[in-house]
């Protein structure tokens, strides 16, 4: 008697094992997609945290563009924002006491929005790969300014 596997055996072996793979790819890829997502997320909290401190003191916004950000820092003059993830672009609309702030990841596949007047936080689908450019965020005004015909939905945190 041999010892050792049959060709049936290796094979029935093998297919267990692409179903298996075929299962984990998919769903790995979606968890890192929410994981960059989170991250966008997690930088606007700390934008806005700046902006409202700043608010407080100076009572005016810091408007920035994508521009603006070097080295995963935001100077405005003598004023810094925190430390940004690698691969997060970031603006902030300002219009006086008005204030408009979106991230994404690179990554991604939602853009994230603040509107200072409302206190709502918004979200926007998008494409991994693309990077925030300035026009994505509404510009800020008195009015409702992130709204469902440019595609923005009210985040719920309830999910």
């Amino acid at each position: 008697m041999t010892k050792g596997f049959s060709l049936l055996e290796i094979l029935i072996t093998l297919v267990i094992v692409g179903i298996l793979v075929s299962i984990v790819i998919p769903n790995f890829s979606s968890y890192k997609t929410q994981a960059y997502n989170n991250i966008a997320l997690y930088d606007l909290k700390n934008l806005i945290e700046d902006e409202l401190s700043y608010f407080a003191v100076t009572q005016q916004f810091i408007g920035f563009s994508t521009d603006d950000i070097t080295e995963r820092v935001i100077r405005i003059g003598s004023f810094e924002h925190k430390y940004l993830t690698e691969g997060i672009k970031s603006t902030a609309k300002v219009d006086g006491w008005y204030a408009n702030v979106c991230t994404k990841h690179k990554w991604g596949d939602k853009i994230y929005g603040y509107e200072s007047e409302t206190d709502v936080f918004y979200y926007k689908e998008s494409q991994k790969g693309y990077e925030l450019h300035d026009l994505d965020c509404p510009n800020a005004t008195k009015n409702k300014d992130f709204t469902a015909s440019n595609g923005w939905k009210v985040l719920d945190y309830s999910r």
